[in-house]
């Protein structure tokens, strides 16, 4: 976890994806992973997270943007 201090920096939350994840080596599929992203003024990543799903990379995302109060924006899609 970063720093309280990066945290404060935070002014937007961006949802994006699905990107590979790889491909699974059982079945050959792809692995879908969606980014949570914790960005500052310029749109840099301050933190980043990876999500298995789409629902679980929006709530991650969501928390995050109520508690801290800043603007979550979704360019994620479902896989």
């Amino acid at each position: 976890m970063q720093e309280e201090s990066n945290l404060t920096q935070v002014t937007c939350i961006i949802v994006d994806g699905p990107y590979s994840g790889g491909i699974n080596a059982d079945i050959g599929d792809e692995i879908p992973e969606w980014v949570v992203a914790l960005c500052d003024d310029d749109g840099s990543d301050i933190e980043t997270h990876t999500c298995a799903t789409y629902g679980s990379a929006m709530e991650l995302g969501k928390l995050p943007a109520r508690e801290m109060k800043v603007e979550l924006i979704i360019e994620a899609m479902h896989a």
